[in-house]
C-alpha cells in the first residue's frame, strides 16, 4: 500500500517537474532554437518520462511537449496558430513518433521488469526447495512451511492446513483462514482472490490430497502460486513419510529385541518343565501312592504338558514375522475343536457364561487344528483379559457360500478405530488396557497368522454400547498349502 502510493506521487512529481522544464525551456531559448532543432530536447524528455514513470505520463507529457513547440516555436510565435503546412506535418510527427516510442519504451520497461520478478521468484522457490530439505520431522512441518514461505516470498500472509493431522497453521495475516481453507480442501477448489491478492490452493501429491494452502497479500504469479503449494505438499509428504520410515525401523528393531528375549525365557522354561514332568513321572512309578495323589500328580502331569505346548507356541511366536507356519490339515469336527479351546480357557472363563452355537450345516473341515484353536485360544483369552468383569461371552459359526465365519463375541471392552489397524501389531498393547492385565501384546498377532495360513481372514467389529467382535472366515472347502 504504502509502495503503490509513493510511486503514485513520484510519477506526479515527474510529469510536472518535465512539463515545467518544456515550458521554461521554450521561453528561454525560442530565440535561438528553431521548430526542428528543438523537437530532438523534447523527445529525448518525454522518452526520460516514458522510461522512469511509464506510457500514460509520457502521453501526458508529449501532449506539453506539442503545445510548447507550436507556442515557442512553430511561427506565428506565441500563438497557438500555425500557418506553414510543414509545421503542421512535423508537430504532428513529433506526437507521434513520441507516443509510439514511448509505448515501446514502457513496453521494453514492463518486460525488463517481468523478467526481474520471474528471476527473483525463481531464486525463491530455490531456496524454499532447498530449506524444506531441512525441515524437522519431529514437528509439526505446516509451521515451518508457513515461515519459510513468509521469508522466501513478499506476502502479508501464509495459512496452511495439514489434512493427515488435521492442524491449522498460519504466518503473518490470514483473515478468517480456518473455515475458508478446510473449504478449500473439502470442496476441492482452487482459485484466486484478485480483490485480497490471495490465493487457495489444494495441495496435491499425486492424485491424493494432503492439504490446503492460502496466500493472502501478494502479486507472484499464478504458476509460481501453483509451484509453492507443489513443494509444500511434497514436504508435507516427505515429512510424514520419514517420520513412518523411522517408526517402522524403531518398531523393527523393538520386535527384533523382544523376539531374542521370548526366545530366550521360551528355552529357559523347557528345563523346569521337563525337570517337573519327570519327578512327576517317577512318583507314579515308585508306587504307593493313594488315589487323591496319583490324582493330583497326573494334575501336575497334565499342567506340564500344556505349559510345555504353550512355551513351544511361544517360540512360534518369537520367530521372524516372514517365517511360516509348519500347515499340516486333516478333517476336523468345527465344534469339537472350539469346544476343545473352550476348555483349554476354561481358567479365565469360569467367572462367565460362554455359549456356542455352531449352525447345523457345519461338520468337518479342512484345516489344521493345532493352528485354528491356537488362533481362537488366543481371541478367548483376549476377551476373558479385557471384557468387564462377569460379563458373558458368545461363539457362533456359520457356513454361507462356502465361507465358513466365526464371530467371539465380548461385552464391555471397546477398541477405537484407530486402535482397530494396530491391535495385530506384534507386541502392541493399547494404552488404555495395558494396565489391567498382564501381557506381552503377541497373543492377536499369532491368532492373524495362524487365521492368514488357512487363506482367511480376522477383523474386529467394536461398539461402546454392545462390546467387541472379532470375526474369523475361512473358506469351507478350498485346498490350502502352506
Amino acid at each position: 500500500m504504502h509502495v503503490a502510493a509513493h510511486a503514485r506521487i513520484r510519477s506526479i512529481a515527474l510529469v510536472l517537474l518535465a512539463s515545467a522544464f518544456l515550458i521554461l525551456f521554450g521561453m528561454v531559448s525560442n530565440r535561438y532554437l528553431n521548430l526542428a532543432s528543438t523537437i530532438s530536447v523534447y523527445l529525448f524528455v518525454t522518452l526520460a518520462v516514458a522510461d522512469q514513470a511509464g506510457f500514460i505520463q509520457a502521453s501526458i507529457v508529449s501532449v506539453v511537449a506539442t503545445l510548447c513547440l507550436e507556442y515557442y516555436f512553430a511561427p506565428p510565435l506565441f500563438s497557438f496558430r500555425v500557418d506553414r503546412s510543414e509545421n503542421w506535418v512535423a508537430l504532428a510527427t513529433f506526437e507521434g513518433v513520441s507516443l509510439i516510442v514511448s509505448r515501446l519504451s514502457h513496453r521494453a520497461h514492463r518486460h525488463q521488469a517481468m523478467l526481474e520478478k520471474q528471476s527473483t521468484e525463481q531464486r525463491a522457490l530455490y531456496e524454499l526447495c532447498r530449506d524444506t530439505l531441512l525441515l524437522d520431522w519431529k514437528q509439526a512441518p505446516e509451521r515451518q512451511l508457513c515461515a519459510l514461505i513468509t521469508r522466501s516470498f513478499p506476502l502479508r500472509g501464509v495459512a496452511l492446513w495439514n489434512a493427515y493431522e488435521d492442524t491449522m497453521s498460519r504466518h503473518g495475516e490470514a483473515p478468517d483462514e480456518e473455515n475458508t481453507v478446510k473449504a478449500v480442501y473439502f470442496n476441492e477448489r482452487t482459485y484466486d482472490d484478485p480483490t485480497r491478492n490471495a490465493s487457495f490452493r489444494v495441495l496435491y501429491f499425486g492424485t491424493r490430497a494432503v492439504g490446503a494452502l492460502m496466500l493472502y497479500g501478494h502479486s507472484m504469479d499464478s504458476l509460481s502460486v501453483n509451484a509453492v503449494a507443489s513443494i509444500a505438499a511434497m514436504a508435507i509428504e516427505r515429512t510424514r513419510s520419514l517420520a513412518v520410515e523411522l517408526n517402522l525401523e524403531a518398531e523393527h528393531q523393538s520386535g527384533q529385541l523382544r523376539s531374542a528375549l521370548l526366545d530366550g525365557l521360551a528355552h529357559a522354561f523347557k528345563t523346569p518343565l521337563t525337570t517337573i514332568t519327570v519327578a512327576s513321572s517317577g512318583l507314579l512309578a515308585a508306587g504307593g501312592l493313594n488315589d487323591r495323589q496319583i490324582s493330583l500328580i497326573d494334575l501336575i502331569n497334565r499342567e506340564a504338558t500344556r505349559l510345555g505346548q504353550l512355551t513351544t507356541s511361544l517360540l512360534h511366536a518369537s520367530e521372524p514375522a516372514s517365517s511360516r507356519f509348519v500347515f499340516c490339515e486333516r478333517q476336523t469336527d468345527l465344534r469339537t475343536l472350539i469346544q476343545g479351546a473352550m476348555d483349554e480357557c476354561e481358567p479365565g472363563l469360569a467367572t462367565r457364561h460362554t455359549s456356542l452355537d455352531v449352525a447345523s450345516n457345519i461338520g468337518n473341515i479342512q484345516c489344521d487344528p493345532r493352528l485354528l484353536s491356537l488362533a481362537i485360544v488366543q481371541i478367548l483369552d483376549n476377551a476373558a483379559k479385557y471384557a468387564s468383569q462377569s460379563s458373558p461371552v458368545s461363539i457362533t459359526a456359520k457356513l454361507k457360500e462356502s465361507q465358513i465365519t466365526l464371530r467371539i463375541h465380548n461385552e464391555g471392552s471397546y477398541i477405537s478405530p484407530e486402535e482397530q489397524g494396530r491391535i495385530f501389531t506384534r507386541f502392541y498393547r493399547s494404552p488404555s488396557v495395558e494396565h489391567r492385565a498382564p501381557g506381552t501384546g503377541l497373543g492377536l498377532s499369532v491368532a492373524q497368522r495362524a487365521v492368514e495360513a488357512h487363506g482367511g481372514r480376522i477383523s474386529i467389529e467394536s461398539d461402546k454400547e454392545t462390546g467387541t467382535t472379532f470375526v474369523i472366515s475361512i473358506p469351507g472347502d478350498t485346498e490350502r498349502s502352506a
